[in-house]
């Protein structure tokens, strides 16, 4: 099952929410701020810095991005800390200094700021080299206890696959099932792949199924294709062509080839479907103009060029 498990890298700044009523005009807002942030307003000092950054209510500048973070960090803000760490590390408004980007992750890490904690971590990691995993996996198990959902999935990854850590399965079940818990769709997938096969854990079909339920209803396209290949062969469930449809076409409009290919198989047999072998064709092509080799093989033995 370990091909079923997928992993998403986060690296972001993370910016607090300077609205809290939309309704506030940018411009009044930005220039209340500005004043605030002139008499040394650190929070002001952020926000003006964001607003730089992003062009809100103002021409975008990186420089007076920076300028601003730089006055907000030497405060004690956190959020700026964090945010000149990115600028640095990436070179944004300012030349590249990887010292200087991890000095200011670490000033806002050191902290208990979650958000510095997984850049750390995933600027070690990002070395891709082994002298440097340690120091990746402490700050990954900071932000994972700190509820970061993308270093819980991250952590999980490294104990189901054994990377950089021994092989854990129940290490990686208890991680996919705190990043779970919280509603992240690539955990409830994983997870559910695991009550499946029964790794870590004792099989549980039921659980599985609820899993991969959840994720599929979040938008998951492993769990809609999983789901859809599922009702398709009827394994845990009732076999059900037209609930296997409804998933495979979920899964093809995000691009799952595998998906598109079946989409094209029930049209052409007519499961679930009305059969429509012009519509089964046109859907094969797609798969093999995606480079799906099995629709390529049915076109060809079908006799389509």
């Amino acid at each position: 099952m370990k091909q079923g498990i997928m992993v998403i890298f986060i690296i972001s700044i993370f910016f607090c929410n300077i609205y809290g009523d939309n309704r506030i005009n940018q411009k009044e807002f930005f220039e209340k701020d500005f004043q605030k942030a002139l008499e040394g307003d650190i929070d002001a000092q952020f926000n003006i810095g964001l607003m730089y950054y992003e062009g809100i209510a103002i021409e975008k500048d990186l420089n007076q991005a920076f300028f601003w973070y730089l006055q907000a960090a030497q405060n004690g803000s956190v959020e700026a800390q964090n945010n000149l760490g990115y600028m640095y590390e990436h070179g944004f408004g300012v030349e590249k200094n990887q010292n200087l980007a991890i000095q200011y992750y670490k000033m806002a890490a050191s902290r208990d700021y979650v958000v510095a904690q997984l850049n750390l971590a995933l600027y070690y990691d990002a070395k891709q080299n082994d002298k440097y995993m340690d120091t990746a996996l402490y700050w990954y198990k900071k932000a994972a206890n700190n509820n970061s959902i993308a270093a819980q999935n991250n952590l999980a990854k490294f104990y189901y696959f054994g990377t950089h850590v021994q092989l854990d399965y129940e290490k990686a079940l208890y991680w996919y099932e705190q990043a779970a818990k919280k509603g992240d769709p690539l955990a409830q997938f994983n997870l559910g792949m695991m009550y499946y096969s029964g790794e870590g854990t004792e099989k549980n079909y039921d659980k599985a199924l609820e899993l991969l339920e959840k994720s599929a209803t979040s938008g998951n396209i492993y769990a809609q294709s999983k789901l859809g290949e599922f009702y398709r062969a009827g394994t845990l469930v009732d076999q059900d062509y037209k609930i296997a449809m409804k998933y495979y076409q979920e899964a093809a409009k995000q691009g799952d080839n595998l998906a598109i290919y079946y989409i094209g198989y029930f049209y052409y047999y007519g499961h679930g479907v009305e059969q429509d072998t012009k519509e089964g064709i046109k859907w094969m092509h797609k798969a093999a103009d995606n480079g799906y080799s099995h629709a390529k093989s049915f076109l060809e033995r079908h006799g389509y060029k």
